[in-house]
């Protein structure tokens, strides 16, 4: 049993609140859930693929984070960043290949930069 802080009267373990006087007898803390997902390396993943510099900007807080989530999400954040750089070269590479050649990229120019692209990540 326990006793009301401001009239004394007893009450029952479970009560929140006194019957007599009607004071507050037990602090209710809710529970204070951590989520033990990284979902700044979900978000920095996904938008890699359609806006590279979130994707550099989410995937860097991921990892980050993932030093406090015992590495959870490391290596997806790693992979958001990787794809969000690939992607960003791409673009820089089609935006060059335009300035040149004045006309909309064609399948011809895309074999062409990938197989650049290729060239400069590989050994």
């Amino acid at each position: 049993m326990k006793y009301c802080s401001r009239c004394g009267n007893e009450v029952v373990d479970e009560a929140v609140i006194c019957h007599k006087c009607g004071c507050q007898v037990a602090s209710y803390v809710g529970k204070n859930v951590q989520s033990d997902e990284n979902g700044f390396a979900v978000a920095g993943f996904v938008c890699s693929f359609f806006f590279p510099l979130l994707g550099w900007i989410f995937g860097g807080i991921g990892l980050h984070k993932a030093k406090t989530l015992n590495g959870k999400g490391k290596s997806l954040s790693i992979a958001a960043i990787i794809i969000a750089t690939t992607l960003f070269i791409l673009y820089f590479i089609f935006a060059i290949l335009l300035a040149l050649f004045g006309e909309p990229v064609t399948e011809d120019m895309l074999v062409l930069s990938f197989i650049l692209l290729l060239r400069f990540y590989s050994p």
